[in-house]
Formats: structure tokens, sequence, C-alpha cells
């Protein structure tokens, strides 16, 4: 199979899709027929003057309606001093301002001084309380004593039976 020449119809079609810009290789299909937004707007407003003279020179930037607002304002004032561009623009005077009153420090009072020390107390006196001490540690001698006689019990017992073992 041979490749088409250049001259043939459809290698000139590949080739300006190629060469077109991104997002405009493919038509979309209904998309050349509808007009956009703008259009439909614009066919609208036909007989406006300021949509002609936008057509013509292009959208004014916003800088330019400000100024225009600004123009239109200094002009609704009436007449007065004109503004001259020529000469900058001088300051307004700083307004005087009333000197502040001297307030005299405060007198020095009796009480002005560090607190006084605190006496000291006597200690509170050690009341034991009345309710049980359950789930304190018994002392030492409440066990101690029952050991003990358990000890003397059965050493008792044990010589006991040694001694009456012959007996019997």
């Amino acid at each position: 199979m041979s490749a088409p020449a250049s001259g043939e119809p459809g290698t000139d079609r590949i080739r300006r899709v190629l060469d077109a810009p991104r997002g405009q290789r493919f038509v979309r299909p209904g998309a050349a027929d509808r007009p956009t937004r703008e259009e439909r707007l614009l066919a609208q407003m036909r007989g406006n003057p300021r949509v002609a003279y936008r057509q013509a020179h292009g959208e004014l930037p916003h800088w330019m309606r400000v100024q225009a607002a600004r123009i239109a304002e200094r002009d609704a004032q009436g007449p007065g001093e004109p503004e001259r561009p020529d000469r900058p623009r001088k300051p307004s005077p700083v307004p005087p301002r009333p000197l502040e009153p001297v307030v005299p420090r405060p007198r020095p009072a009796p009480d002005d001084g560090p607190f006084p020390p605190r006496p000291k107390r006597p200690p509170l006196p050690r009341r034991r309380s009345q309710r049980p001490h359950s789930h304190r540690r018994p002392p030492r001698l409440r066990w101690a004593l029952p050991l003990v006689g358990y000890t003397l019990a059965a050493t008792v017992g044990a010589l006991a039976h040694h001694l009456t073992a012959g007996l019997f």
C-alpha cells in the first residue's frame, strides 16, 4: 500500500488540523451553527451608541470609568475654587491640639505601704476522732501477743505429747 501524495485533499486537511492551535483542532458538531452569548447580546443591542463605540474601539479600562465619574462629581459640586492640576495640592493645616491638663500626683496615704505581717497562730490541738480506724494498719503489739501465745501452746503440746506417749 503506498502513501498518499501530499497533493491529495485528505493530506491537506490532516496537515491543517495538526497545525491548528490546541483546543481548535477539531470542530464540535453544532458549535459553528449557534452564536455565542456575546453575539446574541450584541444583536439585541444593535441600535445602542455605546455598543457601536465598543465594537469600533474596544472596551474602556476600569480606571477610565472611575476618572470620568470623578470629573462628573467635581462638575456637579458647582462653582468654587477650581482645582489646578499644574500645581500640587496644598496639604490641609493640622488643627491645633489643646494642651493636656496637668494632673497632680496623688498624695501618699497612710495605707499605701506593704501589708503588715500576720501574727503567728498557735498550732491547733490534736484530737482523736471517735470513729473507728479499721482501714488503718493495726499496731504491732496487737498481733504479736497472739502469735507468741500460739507458739507457746504448740510447743507445750508437743512436749506433753512426747512425755505422755510412753505412759500409755
